[in-house]
């Protein structure tokens, strides 16, 4: 069951940080890795090629966390993620995600630069929050 999250949980999350996202493959083994989110209400998005192994994951197995640290502070959330695989949505959460990092102008040129290298079909991944830890100092 979806939860809310707490005012200063949201806060943090709305800074920006990496995230390590954790899914788990056909053999019942975790796999991490680093990326870039954003929030959507109390949800997370995470734009993924398409090609992913987390897809892969999500397909056969929908559980997954998110974990976000800085220094003593962070938060961690965990639930059922759905993938969306319209890739032009797809590009588009991407776009909004590397100018949340970037800024606009790097945002295009990273943008770009990731076209030519095969990156431009794009599904999201929507992580709906049901267990939220936190540390906030």
């Amino acid at each position: 069951m979806p939860v809310s999250l707490a005012t200063a949980a949201r806060a943090f999350l709305d800074e920006v940080h990496f995230g390590t996202l954790a899914t788990v493959n056909r053999q019942g083994i975790p796999s991490q890795v680093l990326v870039w989110y954003m929030l959507d209400g109390d949800d997370i998005l995470v734009s993924t090629p398409a090609a992913s192994y987390k897809v892969r994951n999500l397909r056969s197995n929908p559980w997954a966390s998110l974990s976000v640290s800085e220094g003593s502070r962070y938060v961690t959330v965990r639930g059922r993620a759905t993938i969306d695989e319209d890739p032009e949505r797809g590009i588009a959460l991407y776009r909004q995600i590397a100018t949340r990092y970037l800024g606009a102008e790097a945002a295009e040129r990273w943008l770009s630069q990731a076209s030519r290298r095969g990156a431009a079909d794009r599904f999201t991944l929507r992580l709906s929050i049901e267990h939220v830890i936190s540390m906030q100092r």
